[in-house]
């Protein structure tokens, strides 16, 4: 009684007499959580009194207090979960487990411990952290460490140790097709030695080693680098040197070839449109158009209908296309006039979002105005004018490549307006045009006063305002100084030029002629008419060099009246002092403003090249040919193909008919620019679009496995088959094959799977070890300790 007495006066005088409530503790805290110093931070009942603890002999949540656990240590919803998986997976594994439970005998202490522990209505009800992970165990207890008896405790298969029943091995450890379509079969006995027998110099992998590598989180062996491993053979592929058949470039826009005839039969309205085109329109113009709903019905419209045979097309088919020609013409005017942002941000692909500024720039190539402004003067000269007022009436064949009737560039030049003219006040017809520009040699000095002024000839060099000399023209018959009708003054034509001279302007000429004024172009005479007299180098010139001003910085009062009338547009030139008649006036002569000039341009010299577009884009690039705008890619890693694929993917599903599902299409085909899909494999989403496999192996792509592997620790015990102890190359399989579809769980490898036995020969009781947390890990998914919200110190 006395020993019951003291027993209890001391436990009062410390229930009393201590501070807190540690004195409670079955034993310390670990050193992980020795800064915890209420039981309430763990125990959610105790409260903060120190007779608080006695609430916990009431039942209550069992899960309570690992919930609590959950505060610093972050886990998916599934933690209470066993190995926190997902109730599908453990169903799955389950199912697969019972069937091998049958097959296997359970030993005796196995059969013991689940009668003496049953566990099943504790899994079905959740697992609490406490199960396994047991506190007040000591400061260096090891609160990961977790027994086999623990483990097999709740599994359905039961055996003692890893070299003591183990279920076999289930095709490991393989769980899905790599990512990376490489025959390892193939380039070991087939492309390895036929390359180097052609190619002796050529860097061939000798060893596993040169292409993979193990990370440094030590569990996954990586594949190096593209530029360190396949760049030797396959970075021309990519680039397109290699390409026998087709294009090297990606079509990004283009004018569709279309029938013509037919549609001028049918008297459609679209205006200019090239007539040598056989251009397809590109999936990629089919996106762009289809922005928003009147452009998802236009293309589907269009869809499936030959636009270059349309003799047998309706007249809603005819209204089709002429609405999809007007559709086009303003995007290249958008992209003109416009930011390439205002035509690709609002692509509603990926349900409405705006698209990022950098995604924009991928998408495009950050393709250069220029590239556009000058296909538009090749192919669509009159775009501005035809925008601001409608199709140009007249035949729509009009305007004609560049290739049916010039090897060279267009001779147009860039100018702030989009068109080369947006005038309504030049001549259409060439043969008026060629009139206006030909001086009447037939003309007498009667009717000078009241006949009609001619404009004229073409302006070769101009200076200052003035022209200090004219385009060769038929000769005037001769008439005496100071006649009627002659000034005596004016710029030598190129013919009344030295022989050196005229023969350095051969080429000046034809660049030097107004052809864009009309918005066409015509073409340059270069044989004189019949029956005209071409002036030799022998002749003698129209004007006097002698009544030229010398000094052209200070110009006479004479021409200084003549240029200030030019530039007044008065239409009235300043008489000379010397009382003759005055020089012909371009616009005084004209009766009606249509037969006004624009000022003749500088000239042009071209530069003749004999590579063509494709050619000179060998290292990438944007290049126009074939009326179409190309885009060849930059290498391995492209960012123009991997922003669309990147972009149509989710909304492309194998067999889809959407315009992102015919860009995915076109970029991912077996012959593709940019082979990318040659190596990359594509998977399906659950039938909601298609991925391409970029990205590497990583570890967050492995979370979900029960099992682990690190393969450093084995590296010094593989002897001289190294690699090929584990992994055995299996010829014959149809690897390639398993690529054909999207499902990448449906597979072959072209290497045996890990035998069980193969572990278990170093593996055993007396040698290395065999507990289960060796190579499984129980949560599945992780754990995360989150770092703290620590705020910005402010001063």
């Amino acid at each position: 009684m006395l020993l019951a007495l003291v027993t209890i006066v001391c436990l009062s005088a410390a229930f009393f007499l201590a501070k807190g409530t540690q004195f409670l503790m079955p034993g310390p805290l670990t050193s992980a959580h020795g800064a915890i110093e209420t039981c309430s931070a763990c125990h959610t009942k105790s409260g903060s009194g120190k007779l608080s603890w006695v609430h916990g002999f009431v039942a209550g949540d069992r899960l309570a207090d690992s919930k609590a656990c959950l505060a610093c240590h972050k886990m998916p919803d599934t933690a209470f979960n066993a190995h926190g998986a997902s109730a599908e997976v453990l169903k799955s594994s389950t199912e697969r487990l019972t069937k091998i439970a049958a097959e296997t005998p359970v030993p005796q202490s196995a059969r013991a411990q689940s009668v003496a522990f049953p566990t099943d209505g504790m899994v079905a009800h959740g697992l609490a952290c406490a199960t396994c992970h047991q506190e007040h165990q000591g400061i260096k207890f090891n609160l990961n460490k977790i027994s086999n008896e623990q483990c097999r405790s709740c599994h359905v298969v039961k055996f003692d140790s890893f070299d003591g029943n183990h279920p076999k091995f289930d095709n490991y450890p393989f769980k899905r097709r790599t990512r990376i379509v490489y025959d390892h079969a193939g380039h070991f006995g087939k492309h390895y030695p036929e390359l180097a027998k052609k190619d002796p110099a050529r860097r061939i992998p000798e060893t596993c080693s040169t292409c993979h590598d193990s990370r440094q989180d030590k569990r996954i062996m990586a594949v190096a680098r593209f530029e360190q491993t396949c760049a030797t053979c396959h970075l021309d592929q990519i680039v397109g040197k290699e390409r026998a058949t087709g294009p090297k470039g990606i079509a990004f826009l283009s004018l569709p070839g279309l029938d013509l005839d037919a549609l001028k039969k049918k008297k459609a309205p679209i205006g200019e449109w090239p007539g040598g085109s056989e251009a397809e329109l590109t999936p990629f113009m089919k996106v762009m158009i289809s922005r928003n709903d009147k452009g998802r019905a236009l293309i589907k419209a269009v869809d499936g209908l030959n636009l270059q045979d349309l003799a047998n097309a309706s007249d809603v088919q005819i209204k089709a296309v002429t609405d999809l020609v007007w559709e086009v013409k303003h995007l290249f005017h958008a992209l003109i006039s416009g930011k390439a942002s205002d035509v690709l941000g609002d692509l509603n692909i990926v349900s409405g979002a705006k698209l990022a500024p950098g995604l924009v720039a991928d998408l495009t190539a950050s393709i250069p105005r220029d590239v556009v402004i000058s296909a538009h003067k090749q192919w669509l000269p009159n775009l501005a004018k035809e925008i601001a007022n409608g199709p140009i009436a007249g035949d729509p064949q009009q305007v004609i490549s560049e290739q049916e009737h010039d090897d060279g560039p267009s001779s147009a030049t860039a100018d702030s307006d989009l068109s080369v003219s947006d005038s309504s006040e030049e001549p259409s017809d060439p043969d008026a045009l060629e009139t206006a520009l030909t001086p009447d040699a037939e003309a007498s000095d009667s009717d000078a006063a009241g006949a009609v002024k001619r404009d004229p000839p073409p302006c070769i060099v101009h200076l200052f305002g003035q022209c200090l000399m004219f385009k060769d023209q038929p000769a005037s018959p001769a008439q005496p100084e100071g006649a009627a009708g002659q000034t005596g003054k004016g710029p030598p034509s190129a013919s009344a030029l030295p022989e050196p001279m005229r023969a350095g302007l051969e080429d000046a000429g034809p660049a030097a002629e107004p052809d864009a004024a009309a918005g066409r172009t015509i073409a340059a005479k270069t044989t004189p008419d019949v029956g005209q007299n071409t002036p030799s180098a022998d002749d003698t010139p129209q004007a006097k060099a002698g009544d030229q001003s010398d000094d052209l910085l200070f110009p006479t009062e004479e021409e200084l009246r003549a240029m200030k009338g030019r530039g007044k547009g008065t239409g009235k030139a300043a008489a000379p002092e010397g009382g003759g008649p005055a020089p012909p006036d371009p616009e005084a002569g004209s009766s009606t403003p249509g037969e006004r000039l624009q000022p003749t341009p500088a000239p042009v010299i071209a530069i003749q090249s004999d590579v063509d577009p494709e050619s000179w884009a060998e290292y990438g690039g944007w290049y126009t040919q074939d009326h179409a705008i190309f885009y060849r890619p930059t290498g391995h890693k492209d960012k123009f193909i991997y922003a669309w694929l990147f972009l149509t993917g989710p909304q492309a599903p194998k067999g889809g008919t959407s315009p992102a599902a015919a860009v995915f299409d076109f970029l991912t085909s077996k012959d593709a620019q940019g082979s990318c899909t040659k190596c990359h494999s594509v998977d399906d989403i659950d039938g909601k679009g298609r991925v391409v496999n970029f990205s590497p192996t990583s570890v967050e792509s492995r979370q979900g496995r029960f099992t682990t592997f690190i393969h450093e620790p084995h590296f010094g015990l593989m002897e001289d088959r190294g690699c090929l102890t584990c992994h055995n190359l299996e010829k014959g399989r149809p690897y390639l094959t398993s690529y054909e579809h999207g499902k990448p769980q449906n597979f072959v490898s072209s290497f045996s799977a890990v035998k069980e036995d193969l572990c278990q020969s170093c593996h055993t009781a007396g040698m290395a070890r065999q507990d289960c947390l060796l190579c499984h890990q129980y949560h599945v998914n992780g754990v995360n300790t989150p770092i703290m919200k620590t705020r910005l110190p402010t001063q």
